[in-house]
């Protein structure tokens, strides 16, 4: 078996994030989640305006939140 080279640095680049919004829409005692997911957030959006633009578009629903997640993409490379 080969011997395991690892890396001693590695180069990061940010890529865009996307905001996901998990909704309670049941009736009653029932749980249905949906989501809603938004591309393209900016790589340096910060996590409190990320958080701030969710709870905005939170407040245009019916629905109660469950959770509001920012997913991050970053591309690793030596």
């Amino acid at each position: 078996m080969p011997e395991l080279k690892l890396a001693a640095d590695v180069v990061e680049l940010k890529n865009q994030s996307s905001l996901k919004i998990k909704y309670d829409c049941g009736l009653d005692d029932n749980q249905k989640v949906i989501t809603r997911s938004y591309s393209n957030v900016k790589a340096g959006a910060k996590p409190l305006d990320v958080f701030n633009v969710a709870e905005t578009l939170i407040s245009l629903q019916k629905h109660d939140k469950i959770s509001v997640m920012k997913q991050d993409n970053t591309d690793l490379s030596l």
